[in-house]
């Protein structure tokens, strides 16, 4: 589990990792559910600095659905959106019988779509990917896909865009415990037509024309 902000920031080790001047979040404050063959794992403060210290070097994926960025917005240091999963209209019921969710399907694409992502800033499968979602349940689930697609470097961001659920007090079950808005890192809720998913996506089904 991902542990309080102070506590994590004081448990913090530097790691000198191939040139990426970047903390990195120890293993043993991600979820084991969590982990992934990389084991490379970022706060959402630490995917910040990795980028601004050297944004050309490594790709920063949003891999939440075109929706999500649509409501709740996008950060400014994503290179691209690319959506590991998309969205659909089939019902999903919990086990409680009341409530549910809408299922989401994988992206068939998203590995060639993030390849395409890499060569357009002339990189390739060698370079640092970092991978972020809601709350960082997606991202290892995306990394793992990479790891099988032969990419060698890629972090997931634990914390996620909107954090953690809080799991008690007046806030419980929603999502104010780190990650990117918690931190108070740039987003927005303008997104650039250079970051949205139909310019790499290797079906060319969307087109960047307004309705």
């Amino acid at each position: 589990m991902i542990l309080g902000r102070s506590l994590r920031i004081a448990l913090l080790v530097p790691v000198m990792l191939s040139g990426d001047q970047a903390l990195a979040l120890d293993k043993a404050q991600v979820r084991p559910t969590w982990h992934t063959p990389f084991d490379l794992y970022l706060s959402a403060r630490e995917a910040y600095e990795m980028k601004r210290r050297d944004p050309a070097s490594a790709l920063f994926v949003d891999i939440r659905t075109r929706q999500e960025l649509h409501y709740v917005g996008l950060a400014d240091a994503v290179d691209v959106n690319i959506p590991y999963q998309f969205d659909t209209l089939t019902w999903k019921a919990r086990s409680d019988g009341v409530h549910g969710t809408f299922r989401k399907t994988r992206n068939p694409d998203f590995e060639s779509a993030l390849r395409r992502a890499l060569a357009d800033r002339g990189l390739d499968e060698r370079a640092p990917v970092i991978l972020m979602c809601t709350s960082g349940s997606r991202s290892p689930l995306a990394a793992r896909a990479l790891h099988k697609a032969g990419f060698t470097r890629v972090y997931i961001q634990a914390e996620g865009f909107e954090g953690i659920k809080a799991k008690s007090g007046p806030n419980q079950g929603k999502r104010v415990v780190s990650g990117w808005k918690f931190e108070g890192l740039p987003w927005s809720y303008a997104l650039p037509a250079a970051k949205m998913y139909f310019n790499v996506d290797p079906t060319a089904r969307e087109s960047s024309t307004a309705d």
